[in-house]
């Protein structure tokens, strides 16, 4: 049976927190909640949170605070911001510290708080499928770099069509001072 993806809720006022999970919680996801913020960051940090869903406008640390932190420990959790303060100001903050993926307005829609987490849980999978994407580009990339140092030239090996091997440079250029010349001119007749 697959994961299910995890959600993650925060607010200061325990009535909309409730609020929040009463409302995501018919849906195919693992919800937790909490009003701590370090609570949620060591959540972020130990877990594969697919979504943060954050209020805005919390005491200890405000949810555009929150939303920075949480995408610099873990990039790939989206991060859904609640506000009751519609203001640009508010929106830039959100956008810089944290790039929300979505700003909902309190009160929220039922409909539309389910949609927009259930957005960001698919683009928590698109994200997680780039990051791996790269992390296996990186990896081909210091392998080849690797295998250049310990056998310089090698990548200049190329595969012909009807099964040869085809050196572009020399692949030993020291080969006649290390003596090996009598190697060089074999590889050449062939």
């Amino acid at each position: 049976m697959p994961k299910l993806p995890l959600v993650v809720c925060i607010d200061d006022d325990e009535a909309i927190l409730t609020t929040v999970v009463r409302c995501l919680r018919r849906e195919a996801l693992e919800l937790r909640s909490s009003s701590d913020p370090v609570q949620v960051l060591k959540w972020i940090a130990e877990e594969d949170v697919s979504v943060l869903v954050s209020d805005y406008d919390m005491p200890e640390m405000n949810g555009a605070q929150l939303a920075g932190e949480a995408r610099r420990i873990r990039p790939e959790t989206v991060r859904i911001l609640l506000t009751g303060h519609r203001t640009l100001e508010t929106a830039i903050d959100g956008i810089n510290q944290g790039e929300i993926f979505r700003f909902i307005g309190k009160p929220f829609e039922n409909d539309h708080l389910r949609g927009a987490v259930l957005e960001g849980a698919k683009r928590h999978d698109e994200l997680v499928a780039l990051s791996g994407d790269r992390q296996r580009r990186d990896r081909r990339v210091a392998m080849h770099a690797a295998l250049e140092a310990e056998y310089p030239r090698i990548s200049l090996v190329t595969h012909g069509e009807d099964g040869s091997y085809e050196v572009a440079a020399d692949p030993w250029p020291d080969a006649a001072a290390l003596g090996l010349a009598g190697l060089t001119s074999a590889l050449e007749r062939k």
